[in-house]
């Protein structure tokens, strides 16, 4: 169990304990079932800087060399690239001429935007083998591999400098975040931009989500650790925005130490902001562990009386912080039916943990499910608009957090 801080190296004090939870990607078929491996997971937080963290790493080889998440396959993303890209051209030029670089570009969904409506240089890295022949199909230009200081040297040798660097939902994923910084920051020169996207602390914290708290998830950012993290690298946060993206998320651009861009006042504001909630105190986070157990209990009771009234329930979105959930309440088959996700690479099998099957979701039908349990939560408004026949037909979803709802 890791003991020091991924950020700065001081001790870490325990705050929550899962015990043993297959991991969120380890996706079986039926016949594998019986042998599926089950590993810690504990929660930390940092006694110097208090940043949020996982204590039970996992080899990232075992995590991401096989991928089951695609970006391309939710439209709120690829909506969320659209801005992030609107953002960058008008605020900071990107153009033909820009060269971008990607880390975890996953099916190459975003830097095909980029290529294609910009006519920008593109090159992306990823560890998925398994989604290379995408990104191939886009056109994308991908070296297969994790991101690291190291391979910045030979990345840097062969193309150069880069205008932009981004990071979406991979710094949280990372044992050593400054060894991505200083990656990132040796691809840079004084006009580069690195843009990075996390889910925000605080909404963990005031939404009580819990169940982004799963093996890949190791750390879990405030923007006050992404300005220790650029500290530490010879980097600034020169500008944060908040962003509709995994329950509430941070988007923050960053330059080097000594570039000329100046620093968004509104930065202050969001870390007076953080500061007042108590996101820095040791207290707040050692309270936590009860906030969880009132929420298992909640969901459990709601499902229960559902059940009591003869309901049929099944679930929607095979998402990794889903099936967290599932298996920290206790939830599976004594509940649920099915799963529906619209993944092609995960429909057929099993859910970790859990093993409940995952089918396509055109074949929800009201008639023989009463209620979905929304897994995939963040995409509510998403996944309402998808299924508005079930609706219409009586069919309910259940919303978990911040307390379990009916969706309206």
């Amino acid at each position: 169990m890791k003991k020091k801080c991924r950020i700065c190296y001081n001790k870490l004090i325990s705050i929550l304990n899962f015990k043993k939870v297959a991991l969120s990607g380890d996706f079986l078929k039926k016949n594998k079932i019986k042998n599926q491996k089950r590993y810690p997971l504990s929660i930390g937080v940092c006694k110097k800087c208090k940043h949020v963290q996982i204590q039970n790493i996992v080899n990232p080889k075992k995590l991401f060399n096989f991928y089951e998440w695609e970006t391309g396959v939710s439209r709120s993303n690829i909506n969320l690239i659209s801005d992030l890209l609107k953002n960058l051209s008008k605020n900071f030029y990107l153009n033909k001429k820009s060269k971008v670089f990607e880390i975890a570009s996953n099916d190459g969904s975003l830097l095909k935007e980029v290529k294609n409506k910009y006519k920008s240089f593109v090159l992306g890295i990823d560890p998925a083998k398994n989604l290379l022949k995408v990104s191939k199909k886009n056109q994308i230009k991908t070296i297969v591999d994790f991101f690291s200081y190291e391979k910045s040297k030979k990345i840097k040798n062969e193309f150069g400098f880069f205008d932009f660097c981004i990071a979406r939902n991979v710094i949280a994923h990372t044992p050593n975040p400054n060894d991505i910084f200083k990656g990132v920051n040796n691809l840079m020169n004084d006009k580069s931009i690195f843009v990075i996207e996390v889910p925000h602390l605080e909404s963990i914290y005031k939404d009580n989500q819990y169940d982004n708290m799963f093996h890949e998830h190791i750390g879990f950012h405030s923007i006050r650790s992404i300005e220790d993290l650029c500290k530490k690298n010879d980097l600034k946060v020169v500008d944060v925005e908040k962003i509709d993206s995994q329950g509430g998320s941070i988007r923050c651009y960053i330059s080097k130490k000594n570039s000329k861009f100046k620093k968004n006042l509104k930065i202050n504001l969001f870390l007076n902001k953080e500061k007042n909630i108590g996101l820095f105190k040791l207290k707040t986070w050692m309270n936590f562990s009860e906030k969880v157990n009132n929420h298992k209990k909640k969901l459990n009771k709601f499902l229960k009386e559902l059940k009591i009234k003869k309901k049929n329930i099944s679930a929607y979105g095979a998402s990794g912080k889903g099936h967290l959930l599932l298996q920290v309440c206790q939830i599976g088959s004594n509940f649920l039916d099915n799963i529906y996700d619209k993944s092609k690479l995960k429909q057929g099998k099993y859910t970790p943990g859990t093993h409940i099957k995952i089918i396509d979701p055109k074949y929800i039908d009201a008639k023989k499910i009463d209620y979905l349990l929304l897994l995939s939560w963040n995409l509510a408004k998403e996944i309402a608009k998808q299924e508005k026949k079930y609706l219409k037909e009586n069919g309910k979803i259940i919303v978990p957090f911040p307390n379990p709802h009916i969706f309206k």
